[in-house]
């Protein structure tokens, strides 16, 4: 027997709908369901907190970073990879650098293009001479303080404690933090003395003689 196509197409769509209905069905629970609880990462924390304050643990904690930070102030982090001057050298350090990009000001209006070779010398008023020394060393202090006895010089350490070098010495030490600019600079002996030659930066590598030796 011939069906008419849309009956036809009425039975599949109803053997459709039923096979959906048998899938979706409900087939309870098994098993037993609690609800999902995590603790708060904060009540934790403030818990934690309240057990080591308790305890004294953080009053601890508390004097253990004042002393570190005291330490670090008082006596930085060294500068690392630098050696002892033995002989003179010297040599010429150009500061300028190419911009990789257009400069504008707050208004958008380009003031240097991407390309142009910028000294920072030209802009610069600054003159004075660097003297890096290993602050550990009593004859790279002296001749550091003798320096800036004769002129206007910045003592710049690489090591040792600024702080109490300054106060006995009457001369203000200061630090290179993380060797920024004895990379700078290149240096890779100490002592060093930067001087401003335009256009560049001279770095003499200056001996200091062993007073010990020559007592004797």
């Amino acid at each position: 027997m011939l069906y008419p196509r849309t009956l036809l197409l009425t039975v599949v769509a109803s053997t459709a709908f039923v096979t959906t209905q048998v899938h979706a069905a409900d087939y309870g629970v098994f098993g037993a369901l609690w609800p999902v609880e995590e603790p708060s990462i904060l009540e934790t924390i403030y818990v934690r907190l309240s057990e080591m304050e308790g305890n004294g643990e953080l009053a601890q904690m508390e004097e253990e970073m004042k002393a570190t930070a005291r330490a670090r102030i008082h006596r930085p982090h060294p500068v690392l990879g630098l050696g002892t001057t033995e002989v003179y050298n010297s040599y010429e350090v150009d500061l300028s650098i190419t911009l990789d990009r257009d400069l504008a000001d707050h208004r958008g209006v380009v003031f240097a293009r991407a390309g142009t070779r910028i000294n920072p010398l030209d802009h610069s008023r600054f003159n004075r001479r660097l003297i890096f020394i290993n602050g550990d060393d009593p004859d790279q202090v002296q001749f550091a303080v003798e320096a800036a006895a004769a002129e206007p010089v910045k003592i710049i350490l690489v090591n040792g404690a600024p702080l109490d070098l300054t106060e006995a010495n009457q001369v203000l030490f200061y630090f290179d933090q993380g060797g920024m600019l004895t990379e700078r600079f290149g240096l890779t002996v100490v002592p060093a003395v930067v001087s401003r030659m335009d256009p560049v930066m001279l770095v003499e590598e200056i001996p200091v003689p062993i007073r010990q030796v020559e007592a004797q």
